[in-house]
């Protein structure tokens, strides 16, 4: 997944402007499954120059504080590995 890590939220609705995710401590990542075992692998722009949001990347905002991941709650995140 080719992602945008945004970390202003500011007037952005959650699932529809941005994916909610969460680094996974899991070690060694996993690919993700349908039962959070694992962990989305995410490949992190270092410019959107020319580039169109949802055609050619996805915007994430990383939220550390959640605790519910998405196969258990809409509301919840998804787990990523997001390399360092």
């Amino acid at each position: 997944m080719v992602v945008d890590v945004i970390t202003d939220l500011t007037g952005l609705v959650r699932w529809v402007d941005y994916i909610p995710v969460k680094q996974t401590a899991a070690s060694p990542h996993i690919p993700n499954s349908y039962d959070a075992d694992g962990a989305m692998e995410l490949d992190v722009l270092g410019d959107t120059t020319g580039l169109q949001a949802g055609l050619d990347y996805i915007r994430v905002y990383e939220d550390a504080a959640a605790t519910i991941a998405w196969s258990t709650n809409a509301g919840g995140y998804i787990p990523v590995n997001i390399p360092s």
